[in-house]
Parts: C-alpha cells; structure tokens; sequence
C-alpha cells in the first residue's frame, strides 16, 4: 500500500511490557512493566522521532488498568484526533488488558484517523525484545493509505478491536482474531490491508463522552467462569453487602460451551438478577459465542467474549445513570 508523506503521527504511552526492563542481565523474562517513558522507548528502539509527537499519559502494568487512565487517555486521543495536521494516532500498552483498552476506544468512536496500538510480550532491554519491531510496524501503517479504524498491531499483524483477543503467552502469537482474521499483515515490508470481515453486530450502549469523562468511579462488573463441579457460592458471596467494596452492579457468566451453566449456578443467578444485578451471559470458549441453544432462562446472551462483554456491560450502566440522570 502506498505511503502517506509529511503528516504527524502522536504516540500516546501507557506502559506495559513494551516499556519494561529486566530485574537482572541473567535473566531477561523477569522484568517489572511501564518503566520508560515514550521518549525512551523511541531511543531504544532507534526510531527517527521526525513527524512524530509523543506523550506519557500513564507508566503502568496494563493488569492494573483502571478508569482515571481510561479517562486520561480518551481525552488525548480525542485532542489528537481532531487535529488537521495528525494523520493517525497510536498507543503503547500491556497486552494483558490491551483488547479491553481496544474495546473502549472502539467504542468512543469512530474516530476520523487511524487509531492504533502497539505492544511487547518482552521487556525494552530483553536481548530479544520485540517493541522496537512492533512500534515500527505499527508506525508504517499509520502512514499507509486506507487504513482506518481502531487495530492492535503485533508480530508483523493488525487485528481489528472488535475481533482482537490475547489467546496465548507465546511472544510470537499472543494475538488471535479467530475466524475473522487480521486486518491487515506485513508483506514485503509493506502493509497489505485485507477486506474487511463481516461480523454480528453487538448492539453497544455508551454513555456521552462528556458523562465518561466525568465519573469517578467505574461501575462494578464481575466475570465469574463455569466449569465442571463448580459450585453457585462465589454467586452467593458477591450479593452479600460488602462495606468494603461497591455494589455488584453487573455479572459476565463465562458459561461452557455455548453458555450453559448447571441449575444450581442458574437459581444463583436468577437471585442476582431479583436483586436488580444485570447478568449478561457469554461463553468460555476462545472462540464462537454464547447461544439460545444453552438454553438458559435468566440473563441476556452477548456474542462478545468475557473480557470484551465486562467492558461492554460497565459502559452500558453508565449509560443508564446518565439517563436517568436527565430523566
């Protein structure tokens, strides 16, 4: 795909493995997450930062993503953005949390420029790392003609948000889209941007930009997983009034295969949702979704996966108190 010249590309850093460094020289896979800034990271990975702007909106471990970044980082995206002289814009991240992150963004849009990002399954200064290739990629599509959306670009890949999960620890493939595919792949040093899949759409309910922004907490979601012998106590215990933590406000149930669950989970769950809990049901397998054959009666079916449908349901809340907020 051709090249677009001479535009600014902002990278927005959050952390993760991308910008972490290794505990001891003897043994590189132990490292402590988002202890560079983005200035190092371009360093390090030799990265000529002309037509490039960079900011540090957090320096964290992407499992310890929570709303104040989220915030921080939507509003320099947004900033971003609607900049004529910006072309595209792309993120650095922890790629544990890094699909929920996608999600989000997603979400808030869809937004006039390409938005990115980009990750490492190795620290900065492992003798393998694999920011430095990760981050280059990531900035050539950036620049490639006809891209556009929200995609997580890794190991030569571009999967689009929707699609996008962490499948495995393995540093060459952490990244799957499943049947859908990746959106686009490196060939010849090149980007070859692919048809685009179609998919089920996942009606999502958002609250304004503005009530987002303004919230200082995040709603309390839940993922609890089924499995064989389980047993409907963790169900019980989260419906017990806790001093010490928020009301339990939603609950994703990663049910087996198509999201069955046993009766005894399902009188459980039928109690949350008396109790005014909002139960969306979703499937613990990999891939595929949850379905009417499971042949459930309480909670609605999602085709999202856990960690996309926690995202989800936490966003649909807030929509709720906002408009009941202006009723």
């Amino acid at each position: 795909m051709s090249q677009k010249k001479n535009a600014i590309t902002v990278v927005l850093g959050t952390g993760g493995t991308i910008a972490g460094v290794r505990h001891a020289a003897d043994n590189p896979d132990i490292y402590k997450s988002g202890q560079l800034g983005i200035t190092d990271i371009l360093n390090k990975a030799g990265i000529d930062s002309a037509n490039i702007e960079f900011q540090d909106v957090a320096q964290i471990d992407s499992k310890n993503m929570v709303l104040p970044v989220w915030q921080a980082l939507l509003k320099a995206v947004s900033q971003a953005q609607h900049r004529s002289e910006v072309n595209a814009v792309l993120v650095t991240h922890g790629t544990d949390t890094i699909e929920e992150t996608a999600y989000l963004l997603d979400a808030c849009g869809p937004w006039p420029k390409p938005l990115l990002l980009t990750c490492a399954m190795r620290p900065a200064d492992h003798p393998q790392a694999d920011g430095p290739v990760n981050l280059r990629q990531a900035l050539l599509l950036a620049s490639t003609a006809g891209v556009s959306g929200v995609h997580v670009v890794f190991n030569g890949q571009a999967h689009a948000a929707m699609h996008v999960q962490k499948t495995s620890t393995d540093p060459y493939a952490a990244f799957s889209s499943g049947s859908a595919g990746c959106s686009a792949q490196v060939q010849n040093e090149l980007w070859q941007l692919k048809p685009a899949h179609k998919q089920e759409a996942w009606p999502s309910v958002m609250p304004s930009s503005d009530y987002f922004l303004q919230q200082s907490t995040w709603p309390r979601v839940e993922w609890l997983t089924h499995h064989a012998a389980s047993t409907p106590a963790l169900i019980h215990a989260l419906l017990q009034p806790n001093p010490a933590a928020s009301p339990l406000r939603g609950l994703v149930v990663a049910g087996t295969g198509a999201g069955t669950f046993s009766p005894a989970w399902e009188a459980g769950l039928k109690a949350a949702v008396e109790q005014g809990v909002k139960v969306w049901v979703s499937s613990r397998c990999t891939w595929g979704h949850a379905s009417p054959q499971a042949q459930q009666h309480c909670g609605e079916l999602t085709s999202l996966p856990p960690a996309k449908a926690c995202m989800a349901l936490a966003l649909a809340l807030m929509a709720e108190d906002e408009k009941r907020l202006a009723a």
